[in-house]
This record gives C-alpha cells, sequence and structure tokens, in this order.
C-alpha cells in the first residue's frame, strides 16, 4: 500500500491588500476685516514659516497597526488546487476511500461549503459587536482668491491640512438577535449535507472499486476460456491426425479460438476502463497495472426491515440535512416576525483637524488689517469719551506702526499656523442614542411573514417526502442484496454443473462417442456460466454498498 504525504501538496501564499489613500481633505479661508488704513507686509523672507520635522505621532501608528490587523484577518488566503498523486502499487478499499475524500474535486467544493457556513456564523455574531472607525486624511490647497458668489473676499495662501476622526457605533433589533441562531443552524445543515455528500462519494467509490475487480475477475476468466479453447483445438488436431476426427473440428475450434480472443480483448479493455472511472472519482491518477488489494468474500446478510428503516431515519444524511432544514425554516418565521420590534442605535464620535499655511504673508497681512480696524475704532472711541468727560482708552496696543505691536502680531500668526500635520485641535465628543419603533412599511412585513411560513411548510413536507423515499428505497435495497445473495449461490451450482459438462463432454469426444459440437457447446455455456457467477457475485456486493448508503451507516457482515 502506498502512502501518500499530503503535507507537501504546494499552496499559494495570500497577500494583503495596500492601504489606499486618505480622503479629500477639508480647506478653510482665513478671516480679517478691511481698514481705511493700509499696511505694507515686511519682506517675505522675514516672514517665512519656520516648519518643524515631521514625525510619526502615536495616533497614526495605532492607526496603521490596525489597519494592517484588519487587513490580515479579512482578506483570505488562495489555496492551491492540490497536484493528483500516481498510484502504481497495491490499492486497498480504505486507502482508496481516504484519497477520494483528499483529491475529489467535487467533494472539496461541497467541503468549501462548511467553511462558508463558518464565515456566515461568524459574521452573524460580530453583528452582535459595536463597529469601530478610525480615519486620517491629508491635503493641500493652492493659494488663490476667495470669494463668495461674485464677491472677493480676500486673498488666501496656500495651505497644509490634516485631520482625524474616530467614532463607535451599536445598532440592535430582533433580526440581529436572532440571527446567530439561525446561521448557527444552517451551519449545522450545510455539515449534513456535506456528510450526505461524503456517504454518496463513499457508496461511489465501493461501487467502481468493485467494478475493478470485476473487470480483472472478468479478465482473468477470459484467460481461462481462451487456455480451455486452445486446449480443445490442439485435442481436435490430435484426433484428425489419428483418424478419429474431420477437419470440420478443428475448424469449429479454431473459430471458437476467435471469439475466445475478441472475448478477452473486450475484458482488457474493460479493465482499463474501470480503472480510468475510479481514477476519476479519486482524482489521482492510477496506473493500468495497479492492482486492488482487498478482497471480499460473500456472506449471508441478517437484514430487518424495521431495524434498517429505524437506522435510516436516524443516520441518513439527506434526511438529517432536511430535518434541518425545518429547524432553519422555523427560526426563519421568527426572524420575519422580529420585524415588528424596535430597534435601538447608539454612535459616539470624537475628531480634529489642524491647518497650516505655506506663506503667511497674507496671514499677517490680515492680522495687521484687524489691528488697523481696531486702532481706528478706538481712536473714535476716546473722541467720543472725551466730548462725555470720561478718560480715554489706551489705543497704543492695537496700533501697527508700532514695531513691538508688529511683531506680537507676527509672532501670534507664527503660533497659531503650526502643528501640522499631527498637533490636532480635537472637536468636542459627540454621543447620540436613538430608537426606532416601525409603525407601517406598507404590506411588506405581513408578504415576509407569509412567505416564511410558506417556506416552513414547504420544509416539513420535504421531511416526509424523504421519509417515503427512504422506507421505500431501503425496503427495494433489501430485496435487491437478498435476491443477489440467492443468485450468486445458483449461479455457483450452475458454474459447477457446466464445469462438470464440459469434462464429460472432452471424455467423451476424446473416445470418439461426442462430435465437437457438444464440446463447442460445453464450453460455451461453462464460461456464460462463469461470466454470471462474477456479475452475481458483485452485483451483491455492489447492493449491499448500496443499502449501506441508504441506512448512512455501515452494517455487519
Amino acid at each position: 500500500m502506498r502512502t501518500l504525504d499530503t503535507t507537501r501538496i504546494p499552496r499559494r501564499p495570500g497577500a494583503l491588500r495596500p492601504f489606499g489613500p486618505g480622503d479629500p481633505s477639508r480647506t478653510r479661508a482665513g478671516s480679517g476685516r478691511t481698514s481705511s488704513h493700509p499696511v505694507t507686509a515686511r519682506s517675505a523672507a522675514r516672514f517665512m514659516p519656520r516648519f518643524s520635522r515631521p514625525i510619526v505621532s502615536p495616533l497614526c501608528g495605532v492607526v496603521l497597526c490596525i489597519g494592517i490587523l484588519i487587513s490580515s484577518g479579512m482578506v483570505p488566503r488562495a489555496l492551491g488546487a492540490q497536484e493528483a498523486p500516481v498510484i502504481a502499487e497495491g490499492l486497498s478499499l480504505e486507502e482508496a476511500l481516504r484519497l477520494a475524500r483528499d483529491y475529489n474535486p467535487d467533494f472539496r467544493i461541497q467541503q468549501s461549503q462548511i467553511e462558508s457556513a463558518e464565515g456566515q456564523q461568524r459574521t452573524a455574531f460580530g453583528d452582535l459587536l459595536p463597529s469601530a472607525s478610525l480615519s486620517n486624511s491629508y491635503g493641500y490647497q493652492a493659494s488663490g482668491e476667495r470669494r463668495a458668489g461674485s464677491v472677493v473676499l480676500g486673498e488666501q495662501p496656500d495651505f497644509w491640512n490634516s485631520s482625524f476622526s474616530a467614532s463607535v457605533s451599536y445598532s440592535l433589533n430582533g433580526q440581529t438577535l436572532l440571527r446567530p441562531g439561525q446561521a448557527r443552524t444552517e451551519s449545522r445543515a450545510v455539515g449534513a449535507q456535506v456528510e450526505g455528500a461524503e456517504r454518496g462519494l463513499r457508496a461511489q467509490v465501493t461501487d467502481q472499486y468493485l467494478s475493478v475487480l470485476q473487470a480483472d475477475a472478468e479478465l482473468t476468466q477470459a484467460r481461462e476460456q481462451l487456455e480451455r479453447v486452445q486446449l480443445s483445438l490442439r485435442q481436435a488436431e490430435a484426433q484428425v491426425q489419428v483418424g478419429a476426427g474431420t477437419p470440420l473440428d478443428i475448424r469449429r475450434a479454431e473459430v471458437q479460438e476467435g471469439q475466445a480472443e475478441v472475448q478477452l480483448l473486450q475484458a482488457e479493455n474493460q479493465a482499463r476502463a474501470t480503472r480510468l472511472a475510479l481514477a476519476r472519482t479519486l482524482g489521482v491518477q492510477l496506473s493500468e497495472d495497479v492492482t486492488m488489494v482487498t478482497s471480499f468474500e460473500l456472506f449471508e446478510p441478517e437484514l430487518e426491515v424495521e431495524e434498517l428503516l429505524e437506522l435510516s431515519y436516524r443516520n441518513n444524511p439527506v434526511l438529517r440535512a432536511s430535518r434541518l432544514s425545518v429547524e432553519v425554516a422555523e427560526v426563519g418565521v421568527r426572524v420575519a416576525r422580529s420585524q415588528y420590534l424596535p430597534s435601538l442605535s447608539m454612535s459616539a464620535g470624537l475628531s480634529g483637524s489642524v491647518f497650516q499655511a505655506g506663506n503667511i504673508d497674507p496671514l499677517i497681512n490680515d492680522r495687521l488689517q484687524q489691528l488697523s480696524g481696531q486702532y481706528s475704532s478706538c481712536l473714535e472711541d476716546n473722541r467720543l469719551r472725551e466730548l462725555l468727560g470720561d478718560a480715554p482708552r489706551n489705543c497704543a496696543q492695537f496700533d501697527p506702526s508700532r514695531s513691538e505691536v508688529e511683531q506680537a502680531a507676527v509672532s501670534q500668526v507664527r503660533a497659531n499656523n503650526s502643528g501640522w500635520p499631527f498637533d490636532y485641535r480635537t472637536q468636542p465628543l459627540s454621543v447620540s442614542l436613538s430608537l426606532s419603533i416601525p409603525v407601517f412599511t406598507g404590506f411588506s412585513r405581513q408578504q415576509q411573514n407569509q412567505q416564511a411560513q410558506i417556506g416552513l411548510s414547504n420544509a416539513r413536507e420535504q421531511v416526509r417526502s424523504e421519509e417515503l423515499r427512504l422506507r421505500s428505497e431501503v425496503t427495494t435495497a433489501i430485496r435487491s442484496v437478498e435476491t443477489a445473495r440467492r443468485t450468486a449461490t445458483l449461479q455457483e451450482r450452475i458454474r459447477q454443473t457446466s464445469t462438470e459438462e464440459l469434462r464429460l463432454a472432452q471424455e467423451r469426444f476424446r473416445l470418439g462417442l461426442a462430435s465437437s459440437i457438444e464440446v463447442a457447446d460445453a464450453q460455451a455455456n461453462l464460461s456464460q456460466a462463469e461470466r454470471d457467477e462474477i456479475n452475481a457475485i458483485y452485483g451483491f456486493f455492489q447492493s449491499f454498498a448500496a443499502l449501506e448508503a441508504l441506512v448512512g451507516t455501515e452494517l455487519d457482515r
């Protein structure tokens, strides 16, 4: 028996998705007041901003790590197809069953449904958890005029901006609460379907394994038949040489030899064809001379109809899957009714942003113009105070012509124009809670409830149909096994009688008491009896394997 090392089968590794660019950033226009006192900005070199060396903030690192973890968990790895091994030595039935489970492509497709069902189950449980998101964006805006319609508001410098947002949300309704149980039941139903596919594959492999053994037995019988015919030909030639026979006896023996060679050729082709069919089911390559090492012996089956029916009702995977479909439909009815229940939603969010101009000259001009306007307003206010006899205000702090005031304004602009890209100005935390009660949604809820009830009724009828089918097929299979066993016994008796008939005919022909026709008929009868016995024996084993597939478990032999 050959042992396969399936751990050496190559698999194609998966890949992580690269991160995409950030969302488009927001823009912000500067503000300021115009004044009747024009102010000229200092040299551009004097007011050029001093950018600090950018570093990666802890928040950016957290966002990057979370993105990598999520990507690595959500992107599935691509599974490469397994290479089909070549079996050149003896093959047992158990080894064939294991190879079929590992390499049969149709069964592997069925097995992938389990992974899909488990994924849906995880998704259903994940819906009970809150969802969280983090975002980070960066942007740049070129300098230009700020407009409100056709009105020019002023010159806007170029600036860099970045922002972040973090949010947590949670929603709960009847469907979300019931979906995990429904997904769990659906996963069990898929498991039963895959188990049924495995049972079907086991029955198919066993049937084809028996077909190979039957073809090998027919090939052996064809060779033995050719040897017997060739022996008869030599006897006919000897009879002619001693004058006890005629040339017609030789011709008749030669015709039988040609027929036996044709039968042998057909048996060889059938042996190759059955191996190819078995190899396709196993998903591997079988050499033409590989031998089947498992042997089967005839036995007397002890079959009780009611006991086997009870076993089939418990173990048949198709019936089990149908019953689980009823449970899924029952949960579907509860899910449909849950649409009348209210839904609860909660959310919380935190955000922040930072802006930094590339050229702060326009910002300084705006600030100096604001001071100039404040200075003019202060002077007007002092005139009124003087008329009223009040003490004047100190307007020198607003006078942009004074160097210390100008320097303070420049320093203030510089201090406000810093922090990009990670020194965010955060917004206050926002939290919301909402409760939604469905009042009228058309008649969609009634229609969905009706469809769910119909689905439940159909699932129950499907279970009843499967039970009736099982009762009929199991009873028929039991009768087929019993008939095949009795047929094998009768065919064995017929083959023994035909063997004795051929022996007597050959003895009579040797003594000159019978013609070659009698020998030819006896040989044809024996050949047919041997083929019929082979068909009866392997028909019995195939019928018994079909019964085991219906019952859903192995039976005592």
